[in-house]
């Protein structure tokens, strides 16, 4: 699922942008300046993701959420030049969304089921579901977190390089 987070235009061209974050992106661990690993995806852009984050789910497939920048020349000469970021999920989100749908689903019927035998432990059952919704309002929470703060580093590293850039 991509999600269009924002969009920017630069007064650079996309050849040299894409330069600036594919040398964030060579660099080693401890010398990243915006803390940015990335990898370069079949529809296009480069993905960018914390190279330390904030919360590791285990089993671990990856980043939870990355930021994909899209960036693409605006005029023939190369000057101008239009940043596109969306929000793409990762393994890791799906998982965590998808399991804990099934565990949703799956203590609703059986608490549903024990009510209408006539067992009073179906009652309490019904705290199971409202536990699962939660869980997923977090993992909501914590990708809409690194999200926030992957864009922020997009706007400081436009910043640090000095490049004149208008939020769209």
């Amino acid at each position: 699922m991509k999600k269009k987070i924002a969009e920017y235009e630069i007064i650079e061209s996309a050849e040299n942008y894409n330069k600036i974050v594919r040398t964030e992106l060579n660099r080693k661990t401890f010398g990243k300046k915006y803390n940015l690993s990335g990898d370069y995806p079949d529809y296009g852009g480069i993905d960018i993701f914390p190279t330390i984050s904030f919360a590791v789910f285990k089993p671990n497939l990856g980043p939870l959420v990355k930021l994909n920048l899209n960036c693409a020349n605006t005029n023939e000469n190369g000057t101008e030049s239009k940043l596109t970021l969306n929000r793409v999920n990762g393994a890791t989100y799906k998982m965590q969304f998808w399991f804990m749908i099934f565990f949703v689903a799956l203590t609703l019927i059986i608490a549903s089921y024990q009510i209408i035998i006539g067992n009073e432990i179906g009652f309490g059952m019904l705290m199971l579901p409202l536990f699962g919704l939660l869980y997923i309002l977090i993992i909501e929470l914590f990708s809409e977190f690194t999200i926030s703060s992957l864009n922020k580093k997009v706007e400081k590293m436009m910043d640090s390089e000095k490049l004149k850039y208008k939020k769209l």
